[in-house]
């Protein structure tokens, strides 16, 4: 008995030391437990964007769309010369306040109609202009006239409001210019400027504008970006509100479009966008847009490029405009189309939603 006695401990141990040995064999290959990760420290942007937002006014999570809006950037995706393409189904989705509007997204595989109807740019050095003519889609003859005079590099803002704006931008398409929306906002004195039922305004929760939004936005299909230049008017009341402004730019980053500015005013938050550096108003003499236009080509040879919006197509200013253009090669500067021009958001990632404007 103790001979097997012994030889039942032997046999025990033996298998305790072989447990043990497996054990820490497994232990040295999986290497010690990983502890959880410290929590990151607010980034550059995100002080900004909390910077940015009036206390008081919750910042809501950030939309999925914004990151790739951050590193998507902007530039044709067309060979050079090539029309601007008619609207893809993939870039467009039911709008939240009425399903049956359609109104612009970023497709599943992340093309976003700020590239997809992006007008080509020339390869080119030295100093560039951009310019955008507004109030295309109200009168007819006028705006057909404008497209086929100008070169493909203009871009053109057409007004939800106009009563031959599909045709208007099918044509302005066909004919390599890039479309523009314009969105209708409240004026800086509404008693003197009627922006229109559907504009944009600054009254209740700023989510009542949503419908507004989603109305304009769904007048036309196929346009790379949207800008507050309408007939005479700027959206002066309405863009100089932080929570309105933070609110549309962020609408307009998620739905992959960029924004033009027409009021002057500097750098832009959330969307990528382009403020205006000369404002040409055709409604003066000739000579008064004929010094803009020179002002315009100025700005481009000491900053390297800017933008200039045309408030109305009349008659002379695009006969006025053509010449402009014809003569830029000679100075030395190109002729690009907006989209070429435009510049990433300053901060991103935040939404002021259901707050009441002031």
């Amino acid at each position: 008995m103790a001979a097997s006695s012994k030889s039942a401990l032997i046999a025990f141990w033996s298998v305790v030391l072989g447990v043990s040995v497996i054990g820490i064999g497994t232990l040295q290959y999986l290497g010690p437990p990983k502890s959880a990760p410290a929590p990151k420290p607010p980034t550059a942007v995100q002080h900004a964007v909390a910077a940015s937002v009036p206390v008081g006014h919750a910042i809501p999570a950030p939309s999925a769309a914004a990151p790739i809006m951050a590193a998507m950037g902007t530039g044709s995706t067309l060979p050079m010369g090539e029309p601007i393409p008619a609207p893809n189904p993939a870039l467009l989705e039911p709008a939240v306040s009425n399903p049956n509007w359609q109104v612009p997204r970023i497709s599943p595989n992340g093309l976003a109609p700020m590239r997809a109807y992006a007008a080509t740019v020339p390869a080119t050095h030295g100093p560039h202009v951009a310019i955008l003519v507004a109030g295309m889609g109200d009168d007819n003859s006028q705006s057909q006239e404008a497209i086929t005079m100008l070169p493909a590099a203009i871009s053109f803002g057409v007004t939800p409001y106009g009563a031959h704006i599909a045709d208007v931008a099918a044509l302005a398409r066909a004919s390599g210019h890039e479309i523009i929306l314009e969105i209708p906002m409240q004026a800086a004195n509404p008693a003197i400027e009627n922006a229109g039922n559907e504009a944009l305004v600054m009254a209740g929760p700023i989510t009542l504008d949503q419908p507004m939004l989603d109305w304009d936005l769904s007048q036309i299909k196929g346009y790379a970006g949207v800008t507050d230049a309408i007939g005479a008017s700027q959206g002066a009341g309405f863009m100089n509100n932080p929570n309105a402004k933070a609110w549309l730019l962020q609408e307009i980053a998620d739905k992959g479009l960029f924004f033009i500015d027409a009021r002057q005013t500097g750098t832009t938050p959330y969307a990528w966008n382009r403020t205006a550096d000369v404002v040409i108003d055709p409604v003066g003499a000739p000579q008064n847009e004929s010094a803009q236009l020179t002002s315009l080509t100025a700005l481009a040879k000491l900053q390297g490029n800017a933008l200039g919006i045309l408030m109305l197509p009349t008659p002379n200013s695009v006969q006025m405009l053509q010449s402009w253009t014809q003569a830029l090669g000679a100075q030395g500067v190109t002729l690009v189309p907006v989209s070429a021009l435009v510049l990433p958001p300053t901060a991103q990632a935040a939404t002021v939603s259901d707050t009441v404007i002031p």
